[in-house]
């Protein structure tokens, strides 16, 4: 005989059985918040990918003075100034820029570079 908080008197079977359905209703929802966690954790994994591996972004150069180091650029319906030794991050949350690069053999900015991880993917303007 075991007593309960309310003192009502349950068997041991009866105790063990109260038990169970407690813990079983406290695991279904551990279990049901740790499938949602998961599944939005695997969404965000997908996006980072498809947003760094696959996507490209569209850039328009509208003004580029190599001389001066500076540019302006359209991405999406954003326009920015580039200007300087410096790679400018495009969006939020990936991984791609844009910088002034040069040769070589001369110390003068000769071009702009479309860069993912801060490396040259594509020329955008010579």
């Amino acid at each position: 005989m075991v007593k309960t908080k309310k003192n009502k008197t349950l068997t041991t079977n009866q105790a063990i059985e109260s038990g169970r359905s407690y813990f079983s209703k406290t695991s279904d929802v551990i279990i049901k918040v740790a499938a949602i966690v998961g599944a939005v954790t695997i969404l965000a994994g997908a996006y980072s990918y498809y947003i760094n591996n696959i996507w490209i972004p569209k850039v328009e150069i509208l003004d580029v003075d190599f001389s001066k180091a500076f540019a302006k650029v359209k991405i999406g319906t954003r326009e920015i100034y580039i200007y300087g030794d410096a790679t400018f991050m495009l969006n939020t949350f990936g991984d791609w820029g844009i910088k002034f690069g040069s040769s070589k053999s001369s110390n003068t900015y000769d071009r702009l570079e479309l860069t993912n991880i801060w490396q040259m993917v594509k020329y955008l303007a010579k």
